[in-house]
C-alpha cells in the first residue's frame, strides 16, 4: 500500500467521524513518507477532533518544518501547497485553544492572517469568511489573556506563575498497544525472576485491583510470614538524575569536591559521606563529572554516549526545569536519560525494558476536573532532547506522544534520592520498586543508603540499614540511591507490600492533595476512610484560560 492509500483511508474516516482510525492512516502513511506535510497536518486535525491537541502541535509543527525547505515559488504555482501552509498555522492556533493558552492562541491566529495578508492578498487561498473568523478567535483569545495580566496587576503579584493550560491523558493513547503488554503474564515472569534475586525469593508480583477500579495494577505480595525489621528487599536505581544544583557524580550522586574547595570529611555515620575528588569525561568537549572511572564506564553504556558532550543543550533544558514554578518539570531530567538511553539501545522509549511495566499517571476528578496540566515547555524541552540525541522530529519511535506518555510514566513512579536542598535534588528510578503499593498505614519502612527521613535525626530500623550497609558494603560498590525495604510489623503470607507515598504524620488534606497532585489518585485505605476531610478541587478561573467554558469543565460544576 502507498503513502497516497493510507491518506485517502485515512481522510474516508476523517468523514465517518472516526478520528483514532484516521490517526493510525496517517501514520502508517508518516512511515512509509515521513516528511509529507499533508500527511502530517492531516494528522493534526485528527488529535484536534480526538481530544488531543498537545499533539496537534507537534503534528502542525512538523508540516510547517517541512514547508520551510519548498521554494517560495512552489507556494505561488500551487494554491493547494499555501492552503496546507495556513491549515497548519490555523491548527496550531486551534490547539493552543483548546489547551487553554490564550496568549500563545492569538499569537498563532495573528500569524496565520499576517501570513495570508502578506502572501495571498488577492485571497485565492481563503475567504473573507475565514479571514473574520481568524480575527474573531484571535480578539477572543487576547482579551481572555488580558483578563489574567489584569488580575496580576490589580492583585499586585509580582510573581506570577507560568501560564499552563490543560490536557487530558488517561493512562495511555488509543493507539497504544504496549500498555496492554504491561501486566501480561510474560512480562510478570520477567520481572519475578529479579525480584527473586532483590528479595531473596521472599516476595512475588501479584495482580492487585484498588477499590472501585477497573483496571488492575502490578503489586509486591509476600511469600512467607516476615518478622519485623528483617531486609525484605534491596534494588540499585536503573537511572538517576540530578538537578546540577550540587557538585556531583553524574551516575551514582555521590558529592565531588569543587575545584579549589577544602576536602571534607564525614565525621558521623550519618552525616553526609566523605566527598571525593572528579573524575571528568575524557573527551575533552564534555564537561560531565563523576567520582570514579567504573561510574563513568557504567552512565557510558547506559546514557552518557547519547549525551556526552551536549552540555550546553542539556544546561538549557536544566535551565527550564529550575524555573518552573508549577511543580510539572522537575521529572523531566529522568525522561532526559530514558530518551538517550533508548537511542544507544535504538529503539522506542517505550520499550525501554526496564521501565515498560510501569504504571502511568491516571488522574482523578480533583484537582483539574480530570485534566492534566500542560506546560509550554513541555515541547521546547522535547525537541531540545531529540537534537541532543540526534533523532530526527519525523522518527516515529520518538513521537511526541511518547513523550508525553514516559513523562506520565515517570512521574508517578521517581523516588526522591540523596539530597538536602529544599528543591528536588536528585531523582531515582527503581523497576521493582516501583511495584510497591502506596498505604497511609504502611506495612513496609523504606530507606536509601544516603537519603534523609522525615525526621531530622535517624530512626532505629534506618540505624539498622545503614550499619548493615557499612558491613556489607565492603567493596564500596553500593549505589548511594540503593533503595532497602524492612517490614514495620511482622508480615504474614499473602499480605501486600505497602509503602507511605507522603508522610504519614500529616493530615488527611494534606496527604490526599499530594497524592492526588503527584500519583493521580485518592487513598481509601482503612484509615483515610475513617478520617475527616480530604482533596478538594482547587480554585481554578476557567475565564484566564478559556473565552467560552469547555463542556468538560461545566460537566463537574453541574
Amino acid at each position: 500500500m502507498q503513502s497516497l492509500d493510507h491518506r485517502e483511508n485515512g481522510n474516508e474516516a476523517i468523514k465517518r467521524g472516526d478520528y483514532i482510525s484516521a490517526w493510525e492512516h496517517y501514520t502508517e502513511g508518516l512511515k512509509l513518507t515521513p516528511k509529507d506535510p499533508y500527511l502530517w497536518c492531516n494528522r493534526a486535525f485528527a488529535c484536534l477532533k480526538a481530544g488531543y491537541p498537545e499533539l496537534a502541535l507537534h503534528d502542525s509543527a512538523n508540516s510547517e518544518n517541512i514547508l520551510t525547505e519548498y521554494p517560495e515559488q512552489d507556494f505561488k504555482d500551487n494554491i493547494d501547497l499555501f492552503k496546507l501552509k495556513l491549515k497548519g498555522k490555523y491548527r496550531i492556533g486551534e490547539a493552543y485553544g483548546v489547551l487553554g493558552l490564550p496568549k500563545h492562541a492569538a499569537f498563532e491566529y495573528k500569524a496565520c492572517m499576517d501570513l495570508a495578508k502578506k502572501e495571498d492578498p488577492s485571497m485565492k487561498s481563503y475567504t473573507k469568511n475565514d479571514f473574520n473568523i481568524w480575527e474573531k478567535k484571535k480578539e477572543d483569545y487576547y482579551k481572555t489573556s488580558l483578563l489574567h495580566d489584569q488580575f496580576i496587576q490589580t492583585c499586585q503579584i509580582t510573581e506570577a506563575k507560568k501560564r499552563h493550560g490543560f490536557y487530558k491523558f488517561e493512562g495511555r493513547y488509543p493507539w497504544d498497544k504496549r500498555n496492554e503488554e504491561r501486566t501480561s503474564e510474560k512480562t510478570i515472569e520477567k520481572l519475578q525472576q529479579k525480584l527473586d534475586s532483590a528479595s531473596n525469593f521472599l516476595l512475588r508480583i501479584s495482580k492487585i485491583r484498588f477499590n472501585d477500579s477497573d483496571s488492575e495494577q502490578l503489586g509486591l505480595v509476600v511469600k512467607t510470614t516476615i518478622n519485623k525489621s528483617r531486609l525484605t528487599l534491596q534494588e540499585d536505581p536503573f537511572l538517576t538524575a540530578h538537578n546540577y544544583y550540587v557538585f556531583r557524580c553524574d551516575y551514582c550522586f555521590q558529592e565531588l569536591n569543587e575545584p579549589g574547595s577544602t576536602p571534607y570529611e564525614s565525621l558521623n555515620l550519618y552525616e553526609k559521606p566523605k566527598k571525593v575528588d572528579p573524575y571528568y569525561c575524557p573527551k575533552r568537549s564534555c564537561e560531565e563529572v563523576f567520582c570514579s572511572e567504573r561510574c563513568y564506564n557504567l552512565s557510558l553504556n547506559l546514557y552518557h554516549k547519547s549525551l556526552c558532550g551536549k552540555d550546553k543543550e542539556i544546561k538549557e533544558i536544566v535551565d527550564i526545569i529550575n524555573s518552573d514554578n508549577i511543580g510539572v518539570l522537575h521529572h523531566l531530567m529522568l525522561t532526559v536519560r530514558i530518551f538517550a538511553v533508548a537511542k544507544i539501545r535504538d529503539i522506542c522509549p517505550l520499550d525501554v525494558e526496564e521501565i515498560k511495566h510501569l504504571c502511568r499517571f491516571t488522574p482523578v476528578s480533583t484537582p483539574f476536573r480530570g485534566k492534566m496540566i500542560y506546560d509550554p515547555s513541555f515541547y521546547e524541552i522535547y525537541l531540545n532532547i531529540l537534537r541532543i540525541i540526534e533523532v530526527s522530529r519525523f522518527d516515529l519511535r520518538y513521537d511526541y506522544w511518547i513523550f508525553i506518555t514516559v513523562i506520565n510514566m515517570v512521574l508517578p513512579n521517581s523516588f526522591p534520592g540523596p539530597g538536602d536542598s529544599d528543591v528536588i535534588d536528585t531523582l531515582a528510578l527503581y523497576p521493582l520498586s516501583s511495584l510497591v503499593n502506596h498505604c497511609c498505614i504502611p506495612s513496609f519502612f523504606d530507606a536509601q543508603y544516603l537519603s534523609q527521613d522525615y525526621d531530622s535525626s535517624p530512626g532505629p530500623i534506618r540505624d539498622n540499614i545503614r550499619m548493615r550497609c557499612k558491613i556489607d558494603d565492603v567493596d564500596n560498590l553500593f549505589h548511594p540511591a540503593r533503595i532497602f525495604f524492612v517490614p514495620s510489623r511482622e508480615i504474614e503470607e499473602g499480605e501486600q507490600v505497602l509503602k507511605s507515598y507522603c508522610d504519614p504524620r500529616q493530615r488527611i488534606i494534606e496527604r490526599h492533595s499530594g497524592l492526588v497532585t503527584t500519583f493521580g489518585f485518592i487513598c481509601k485505605c482503612e484509615r483515610c476512610i475513617y478520617e475527616n476531610g480530604g482533596a478538594n478541587q482547587e480554585p481554578v478561573n476557567w475565564h484566564f484560560h478559556f473565552p467560552v467554558i469547555p463542556d468538560w469543565v461545566k460537566k463537574y460544576d453541574n
